[in-house]
């Protein structure tokens, strides 16, 4: 993905529908363009009720998107996940909450963003943070475009695929 593509969806988000369900989508085709390829899989979980799988949950309730081992079945023993990635409406900033707290605790990476700033923790612990929007915003509070750095979206990329998953 582009960073001109990307910018023209998140602006489609902000500016038609600024909800987390679109940022969601817009994430969770940045991540399967990195993690498919490495033969892993991306799940959108986030409508799962609690202890389904106890694997998919966290003491915080399950996060939005799960990066599974390419071998995981749900509801068996088979297969890891390997993260975690819970995602924001652009008007919404990247608190440290009770329930980001118990999400990042219950996996190796975990991935927090609203489409504007990524957040990278592993092991629990913050590894790199990356705002996206050239005037640095970290969220949009009224309906305005904003301008993604292309130099600045390339080392998004290039950090998600140096992550080593597994």
């Amino acid at each position: 993905m582009d960073y001109k593509y990307y910018e023209r969806k998140l602006n489609d988000i902000i500016m038609k529908c600024p909800i987390e369900a679109g940022v969601e989508i817009l994430v969770y085709n940045v991540l399967d363009n990195i993690v498919e390829p490495k033969g892993l899989s991306l799940v959108d979980i986030n409508r799962l009720w609690k202890d389904r799988d106890p694997r998919l949950t966290t003491d915080a309730g399950v996060p939005d998107i799960a990066i599974l081992s390419s071998d995981f079945q749900y509801k068996t023993d088979i297969g890891q996940v390997l993260g975690f990635i819970e995602v924001k409406a652009t008007n919404k900033s990247l608190s440290e909450t009770e329930q980001i707290e118990g999400q990042k605790s219950g996996t190796k990476h975990y991935i927090y963003t609203n489409g504007l700033v990524w957040k990278y923790y592993k092991n629990n612990k913050f590894e790199w943070e990356i705002p996206l929007d050239e005037l640095k915003r970290n969220l949009i509070i009224k309906a305005q475009t904003i301008s993604v750095s292309e130099n600045t979206f390339k080392d998004l990329l290039a950090r998600l695929n140096n992550i080593i998953w597994i």
